[in-house]
């Protein structure tokens, strides 16, 4: 299924799909002759270049032209092109757009080179990116076919902390610090986590363990935690003991191939029936988002990158047996 878009404007409040169904929306655009891709939860408004005044950097990063203004603030402003290494000097300068992001708790804009459509996927198409092409364009975490063509995703999370590394997945160590100090020990408490991102994979579950929680078992999309959790259930089954005997809480991305985060709680809390706590922990946690973690069951919920959060709710939830967000929320 495809939907057309205006180049004008798109807001990411029209776009809203029922949540735990495995689907994405991405919306397509140009770079040069190339077709990328990005979540349209991270997309919040796009505007005609030509109606935008950016305030240029002196000395700026690779990649960034300056600011622009958007709703009475100045945002970081980003050249794709340049950043992609992909010569556009040939495209219609009619075309030519400023694509505002929201993700992480940042607004960013990117200059794209035209807006084509939205494509509604299923999760169960996005192509991962095999280890080889990864390595030589580490800006892609997956591609989608739409008629014989072929849309890149462009992992805007790693291309910000290329620009400016501390606008990517950092941890408040003074945060951290306070968070190890209280409940301890963690070792007993059992974690699947699941994140497709290996670089942030190794962060959170380094983060994690410098903490306490030693017992981590990690998968690379919602599938793979699925097919584990299914693998406890049949332990705790042909044991006679109880489920947290074998996995204690389930933390997971939203956005991965195959399976996405919130189809796996839904699964777990619903089709399962499985009295394990989830918290999702994505960059797209925004009071939409929040909505749809709540329609699928989650029991707590975090935006990247403050892993420093997530540890909290796992105290919170885990050692001190809490279970309303509302208290989850209130302390931070």
């Amino acid at each position: 299924m495809t939907t057309s878009i205006s180049n004008s404007a798109i807001s990411k409040t029209e776009i809203l799909l029922e949540a735990g169904t495995n689907e994405v929306e991405i919306f397509e655009f140009k770079i040069g002759d190339q077709h990328y891709g990005v979540n349209v939860a991270k997309v919040n408004q796009i505007i005609q270049r030509d109606q935008l005044k950016i305030t240029r950097a002196d000395l700026p990063p690779n990649g960034v032209l300056g600011t622009i203004p958007f709703r009475g603030k100045p945002v970081m402003t980003l050249d794709l092109a340049q950043i992609l290494h992909i010569d556009s000097s040939n495209a219609d300068p009619s075309r030519s757009l400023m694509l505002v992001t929201q993700f992480n708790d940042q607004v960013v804009a990117f200059a794209i080179d035209g807006a084509e459509r939205i494509h509604r996927v299923s999760w169960k198409n996005f192509e991962p990116i095999n280890s080889g092409f990864s390595e030589e364009n580490p800006f892609v975490n997956g591609i989608i076919r739409i008629d014989e063509k072929l849309i890149l995703v462009l992992d805007l999370e790693y291309i910000l902390t290329l620009v400016n590394p501390r606008l990517g997945m950092t941890v408040d160590q003074t945060q951290l610090q306070r968070i190890e100090e209280k409940y301890k020990p963690r070792d007993h408490i059992k974690i699947l986590f699941a994140e497709d991102s290996a670089m942030i994979r190794r962060m959170v579950e380094s983060q994690l363990r410098e903490v306490g929680f030693s017992n981590l078992q990690v998968a690379s999309n919602g599938k793979e935690a699925l097919n584990q959790m299914h693998q406890y259930i049949e332990q705790s089954q042909e044991s006679g003991k109880p489920l947290n005997e074998f996995v204690d809480l389930v933390l997971t991305d939203i956005e991965m191939p195959v399976m996405d985060g919130l189809t796996l709680c839904r699964t777990i809390k619903k089709d399962l029936n499985a009295d394990v706590p989830v918290i999702v922990f994505s960059s797209l946690i925004n009071d939409q988002m929040i909505i749809k973690c709540k329609s699928v069951g989650a029991n707590g919920w975090g935006s990247k990158p403050q892993v420093d959060l997530i540890v909290d709710i796992i105290d919170r939830l885990i050692v001190k047996g809490e279970t309303e967000i509302g208290d989850l929320l209130a302390a931070r």
